[in-house]
């Protein structure tokens, strides 16, 4: 059975998919992402190809590095395993129905969605997939993923829907515990130099958060532990100096 990858964030890359030929949007902060300028140069233009790639396949490109290389145009061999470590494709079910998945990109329908979704401005925090022809409001969450949402250091290439979409799939346990590692996290961020901040998604599936976790704090066994130091202090030999 063939392996599938998507290109990761590609909602914030669509353009005009009804139309021919197909074309997407590249935009130029792509110059300051940290990962992009990590990439070896041949794995950069092979990205830039596959984002292109996946605008003819609906973001369900068959993970064959000789059919893509030949469909890019690379002279050499494409390798995925380094864009995957990235962040900038993704792994997928080879799925019957992929292309009521991904949605049918020829409906005038999904056009007028499209059109009236890129004149509302988007904020880092914002989605634009609970948007139907400029009318409905923005998809609802629970108050508890909108609070984790709020707290993470976002950017607009990150997907709410997706990372919600994560969020479900955690216990309440966990929830919690994303949320209250959040503090540590956004200080390491603040403290990196040119890092780009992992996706939420990531942050959640991955479990990163517990490497950000806060410890827990039992004031009564403190206090005992500082009483018993007194006591000790009081009989010591600086219970004279201690008075």
């Amino acid at each position: 059975m063939t392996a599938y990858f998507s290109v990761t964030n590609y909602d914030q890359q669509q353009h005009y998919k009804d139309r021919g030929p197909t074309w997407i949007k590249l935009y130029n902060r792509l110059l300051d992402d940290y990962g992009f300028a990590s990439l070896p140069d041949a794995a950069k233009w092979h990205l830039i190809g596959i984002f292109l790639l996946a605008s003819r396949h609906n973001n369900r490109i068959p993970a064959d590095p000789a059919w893509l290389a030949r469909q890019v145009g690379a002279n050499g061999p494409i390798d995925l395993a380094v864009l995957e470590r990235a962040g900038f494709i993704a792994p997928i079910a080879d799925v019957d129905g992929a292309w009521d998945l991904f949605g049918n990109p020829a409906s005038p329908e999904k056009k007028r969605e499209e059109t009236e979704a890129e004149k509302i401005p988007l904020s880092a925090g914002a989605d634009a997939s609970g948007i139907l022809d400029g009318q409905k409001a923005r998809k609802p969450y629970p108050a508890a993923f909108e609070t984790f949402w709020s707290g993470y250091p976002t950017d607009p290439l990150m997907s709410k829907s997706r990372a919600f979409e994560q969020w479900q799939r955690m216990g309440k346990a966990d929830r919690a515990a994303a949320t209250d590692a959040l503090p540590a996290f956004v200080a390491f961020v603040r403290r990196q130099v040119n890092y780009r901040v992992v996706h939420a998604q990531r942050y959640l599936s991955e479990r990163r958060f517990e490497g950000f976790a806060q410890p827990n704090v039992d004031a009564e066994a403190i206090a005992a532990a500082k009483d018993r130091a007194d006591r000790l202090l009081k009989r010591g030999k600086y219970a004279e100096r201690y008075e």
